[in-house]
């Protein structure tokens, strides 16, 4: 008889985002990106388990299902929540198995996830629990464990990261590229940047659309199949092959050739770094004036290819909702290096669901890829929705500076897409020294807005008249459309690509 076991990795963002220092942030991420692969196996094998590839349902993005004995199943369960507890401190396993009465079915792989969510929601305790006497580690405030090079108290948890960060510090970068060299990746924040000081980046996350949905119907139609088995593990595969070629196109596309020329020597660095890259999550720190490029081209190479590696599942398994391929949803957060990245990312991910939610609308069956953005201009903490009130609306006016989120495709008219963004970017590139003040005007309109829209309005027909091109090309008699202006989102935009010292790494 055969069990079902089923893992899912918890507080993964905590964990790796509970610091600043770029060399944690990479050894925290390759640590969970370890922990559903090689150290799974490395437990397996440890503990005299059989382990067979033929039974992996699902090894990736923080999901474990495996199918195996009872004796074996017996044997992860008691000890492999421990093993992780001690391999990587900070995070924790949830677990479930679901007994297997001959085939694999529909029923007993949804059953496993709804004893998972039941066990995601009890709180578990923490391993380093520490007495008021004990030494704490300031930068994170858990348990002293170790002193290190500048004699600070750091917790174990730290301890192991730097140690993975030393052993594996490009691991988890080839994904994106496979010939990455060491000294040429990034290892500080400065190093992304391009500069010393405070410089701005951008954290961007991207998820795929209704992948539970299409899930669902692949249960359905290979229920009580011997397909089962066979049809999910080829699934989770290509869907995570699938992310790591979009992911490589659009690093090839928008940093490596552009970089490739740049690099002669080991102090050059790409200016990016991969977070997380699994299933149909993706999450990496990048220059500012780079992320919406990339993310665009993301976006749009993970249809293309979702499109191209599913087509097994109709000829193979007759199911048709993977014919279109795969959509997906973005978010960029636009912050300083000072800000603390776990708000920065917990910001992209609001702006991830803001945009998947605005997509769902438009169509609930086949949602379409966008993105959404934001850059932070406060030192506050505070939710999207807040901040947006706070930043995103002139009351004066009544005018809203939220115009996106920002479809990839034009396929429907009457919404704000990216090309709207790109012609009028790659104008205002045009006339960068030959019509700055334009520019310029264009912040001031956006400040009067504010102030007085009576004062706006008078600004807006002076630049009509006395920058000509500036508003033809621009369409600034469409400035406004539904109390909605592009406008600041465009001169964001802009302003990133103007502060990075002339794309110099």
């Amino acid at each position: 008889m055969e069990y079902l076991y089923g893992a899912s990795v918890q507080r993964i963002q905590e964990f790796i985002f509970q610091t600043n220092k770029l060399k944690e942030i990479v050894g925290a991420s390759q640590l969970v990106d370890n922990i559903c692969t090689s150290e799974f196996q490395k437990f397996c094998k440890s503990n005299s388990i059989v382990f067979n590839d033929n039974n992996i349902i699902v090894s990736a993005a923080g999901n474990i299902k495996y199918l195996l004995n009872e004796t074996d199943c017996k044997k992860i369960v008691r000890s492999f929540p421990m093993h992780i507890s001690s391999y990587a401190p900070g995070i924790t396993i949830s677990q479930a198995v679901v007994k297997v009465n001959g085939k694999l079915t529909e029923d007993i792989i949804n059953k496993l996830e709804d004893k998972l969510k039941a066990q995601r929601n009890k709180a578990d305790m923490p391993v380093d629990i520490g007495f008021m006497g004990l030494g704490k580690a300031r930068r994170t405030g858990g348990v002293a464990y170790a002193v290190d090079d500048d004699n600070k108290q750091i917790d174990r948890g730290t301890l192991k990261k730097r140690k993975l960060f030393k052993e594996q510090p490009v691991n988890l970068f080839k994904k994106f590229k496979k010939d990455i060299k060491v000294g040429n990746a990034a290892f500080e924040m400065k190093h992304i940047t391009g500069q010393s000081d405070n410089s701005w980046l951008a954290i961007i996350h991207a998820d795929g659309n209704a992948l539970g949905k299409k899930i669902q119907v692949l249960s359905k139609k290979t229920n009580g199949s011997d397909k089962v088995k066979e049809a999910f593990a080829l699934f989770s595969k290509e869907l995570e092959l699938a992310t790591q070629e979009s992911a490589q196109q659009a690093f090839e596309g928008i940093i490596g050739k552009e970089w490739q020329k740049k690099i002669k020597d080991s102090d050059s660095r790409y200016p990016i770094r991969p977070v997380i890259l699994g299933g149909d999550d993706l999450t990496v720190i990048i220059r500012a004036d780079l992320a919406f490029d990339f993310v665009t081209k993301y976006l749009k190479a993970f249809e293309s290819i979702t499109k191209n590696r599913f087509k097994f599942m109709n000829t193979k398994y007759r199911i048709d909702v993977f014919t279109k391929g795969l959509t997906a949803c973005a978010g960029i957060a636009y912050i300083k290096e000072s800000y603390p990245f776990h708000y920065g990312v917990h910001l992209a991910e609001s702006l991830t669901v803001e945009a998947k939610r605005f997509s769902k609308e438009l169509d609930p069956e086949n949602a379409p890829s966008s993105l959404s953005f934001y850059k932070v201009q406060a030192s506050y903490i505070d939710d999207l929705k807040s901040m947006k009130e706070r930043t995103h609306y002139a009351k004066k006016s009544g005018v809203s500076f939220d115009y996106g989120p920002y479809l990839i495709s034009k396929s429907l008219n009457g919404f704000a897409h990216i090309d709207e963004l790109n012609e009028k970017l790659e104008y205002l590139k045009t006339i960068e020294k030959s019509d700055s003040k334009g520019i310029s005007k264009l912040r001031q309109w956006l400040s009067e807005l504010h102030n007085d829209k009576a004062k706006a309005d008078f600004m807006m027909k002076r630049m009509k008249s006395i920058n000509k091109e500036l508003f033809n090309k621009l369409k600034l008699d469409l400035a406004i459309n539904n109390n909605k202006t592009i406008i600041q989102d465009l001169i964001h935009l802009h302003t990133f690509k103007t502060l990075t010292n002339d794309n110099k790494l």
